[in-house]
């Protein structure tokens, strides 16, 4: 069984800005983020999306909701952050597909 799995993060785990190089100081390194960290948080993470979109799937007016991706980036903690709109430098993200 894999024990942890290898992200590239940005190098300032305290900063809170989003995107992988959250400014010109700052640069890349490489996290062994534990399995069973990031399983936990994005469980938690999908329960919480799940709750939000569950009364929008139900039809209401002969439109439901059919799909929701997310995107999400990983901390260098194992933090699961949800990608907004925002124009930022390079990022890469993992999409999350929820079907109805």
């Amino acid at each position: 069984m894999i024990d942890s799995l290898t992200f590239i993060v940005s190098d300032d785990d305290q900063d809170s800005t989003m995107g992988l190089f959250p400014g010109a100081d700052h640069s890349a390194v490489l996290r062994q983020i534990p399995v069973d960290v990031l399983r936990e948080n994005l469980r938690q993470t999908a329960e919480s999306l799940r709750a939000v979109f569950e009364d929008m799937a139900k039809s209401t007016d002969g439109l439901r909701l059919k799909e929701a991706q997310i995107g999400v980036e990983i901390t260098g903690e194992g933090g699961i952050q949800l990608i907004g709109t925002a124009k930022v430098g390079a990022t890469a993200a993992i999409t999350l597909v929820f079907g109805t």
